[in-house]
Formats: C-alpha cells, sequence, structure tokens
C-alpha cells in the first residue's frame, strides 16, 4: 500500500503466504501509516504497527463493523499471535 509504513507492507506480504480466505483490505484509518484493515462481511480487523519497530508485535481490534461492538482486543501480540486470532474469524 502506498501510503503505509514497511511494517504494514511486509506484514501484508506475510499475510498473503497465510491461509485466510474471503476477506478484503480496507482503508478507514488514511491518515494512519501505521494501520492496515481487513474486512469479511460484517467484521473488521484493525492492526496496528505503531510500536512495531521497537517490539516487533501488533496491536489488533476486531469489530462488528454496523455496530461497532469490539469483539476482541489484544496489544503486544506475536505474529503467531495475530494470525491466531485472525484464523477465529477469517
Amino acid at each position: 500500500m502506498k501510503n503505509k509504513t514497511t511494517e504494514i507492507n511486509n506484514l501484508l506480504k506475510q499475510l498473503s503466504r497465510e491461509n485466510f480466505f474471503g476477506y478484503e483490505m480496507v482503508d478507514y484509518w488514511d491518515g494512519d501509516t501505521t494501520a492496515l484493515g481487513l474486512q469479511k462481511g460484517n467484521i473488521v480487523v484493525y492492526i496496528s504497527t505503531f510500536h512495531y519497530p521497537k517490539s516487533n508485535h501488533y496491536d489488533i481490534i476486531i469489530e462488528e463493523l454496523e455496530t461497532y461492538r469490539i469483539l476482541k482486543f489484544g496489544e503486544n501480540k506475536s505474529y503467531d499471535e495475530l494470525t491466531h486470532d485472525l484464523q477465529s474469524f477469517f
């Protein structure tokens, strides 16, 4: 993605090798160059790499798009923890 950080683009490359189907990339956070959105149906996953350069970990929020109800929230997640959470919804 053009306006995103190297960490986001590297994460996209890694995620493309995983077995996730039916999601699309969304960018509801245009001004946040450290954020990535994945959407499948009514579920949106916000992934932040804001602290990644120092911690090698991600922050994640999974919510229902229509109601904004948070289904899962996590900070300081490893890549394996992140993909495990994504598998629960994708």
